[in-house]
């Protein structure tokens, strides 16, 4: 132990993190500590802030692009007020689209006739499926982003189609901000983006993107595909094998032979194992010697029953 009353493993740890002090805080000199730092940064993120939404001319047309999901909790809808009515020099210079709620705040600021705005889709609320309509956008290669304000602290009915708008954006790579302090960031990414028309500052927007994942994910599929039409046809042929392996007086008598055939056969309809196994029906491979008994078994009880019917 270390006159701290560490124990003396942890010490370099901490060394390399650079946590010098006791209780394991980084020091650092933009850090604030007092009232007078934190107005200073405070008035830092204000100047951002207002130069970013100050009005500027855009390069890029909402309609040359995809459209920009905005989407907010019950207890984050403030929050988005807020941002909308901060940043709506960036915004409206989207496509917007979002769930219901967030498209009537939208409407209420900007008018929901302004020719300067173009809207994109109104979804429903979040619980009645407004989440997967927007995440059916991103199926459908028409959404760029995603500034979704979660609130982690409350339980939300529809939280199985929050994960899954969430995980189609990290499937498809669209650019998705989960809390303000992100959107606020991105913010300034998209204006610098449509001043300049960078496309590649905002690649979503324009194309269809997908995760370094997606590439692995579609490998083993088509890994799983062919393991399946081998397994098909390596049946298939077996049972031709099978076939072929009978003799001539063997496959007349499957046949039934011209001379105990007095009716005209019928037409035999073939059923899959696919149809067989739903149906709840199991089917095991014949193995060859029985699969030949059980065949002439039946022609002889055929013939039996022609003879029968003859004499």
């Amino acid at each position: 132990m270390d006159p701290d009353g560490d124990d003396n493993e942890t010490v370099p740890v901490r060394k390399q993190m650079g946590m010098a002090d006791q209780r394991g805080k980084r020091k650092s000199t933009l850090m604030s500590e007092n009232l007078a730092q934190q107005m200073k940064l405070a008035l830092e993120i204000q100047d951002t802030t207002d130069s970013t939404s100050a009005p500027f001319e855009t390069t890029i047309t909402s309609s040359d692009m995809r459209q920009l999901a905005l989407v907010a909790h019950n207890h984050m809808k403030p929050a988005m007020k807020e941002f909308i009515e901060t940043y709506s020099e960036v915004l409206k210079k989207f496509r917007i689209t979002g769930t219901n709620t967030t498209m009537r705040m939208c409407k209420s600021l900007w008018g929901e006739d302004n020719p300067d705005v173009e809207y994109g889709l109104a979804c429903t609320s979040g619980p009645l499926g407004g989440d997967a309509q927007i995440a059916s956008l991103m199926v459908m290669e028409d959404l760029g982003a995603i500034i979704f304000f979660v609130d982690p602290l409350s339980a939300h009915p529809h939280q199985a189609d929050i994960d899954s708008l969430i995980r189609l954006a990290n499937c498809g790579n669209v650019i998705l901000c989960i809390n303000p302090t992100t959107a606020m960031s991105m913010m300034h990414t998209f204006k610098c983006a449509l001043q300049k028309g960078d496309r590649g500052m905002i690649p979503s927007f324009f194309q269809t993107l997908e995760s370094p994942a997606v590439a692995e994910y579609k490998r083993q599929q088509e890994v799983a595909l062919m393991k399946a039409i081998n397994a098909n046809t390596t049946a298939i042929a077996e049972e031709e094998e099978e076939e072929e392996d009978l003799s001539e007086d063997e496959k007349e008598e499957l046949d039934g032979g011209d001379e105990f055939s007095p009716l005209p056969a019928r037409p035999v309809r073939r059923v899959s194992t696919a149809a067989m196994n739903l149906a709840g029906i199991k089917i095991e491979p014949p193995k060859k010697k029985k699969f030949r008994v059980r065949k002439i078994g039946k022609s002889l009880t055929k013939m039996v029953s022609v003879l029968h019917l003859d004499h």
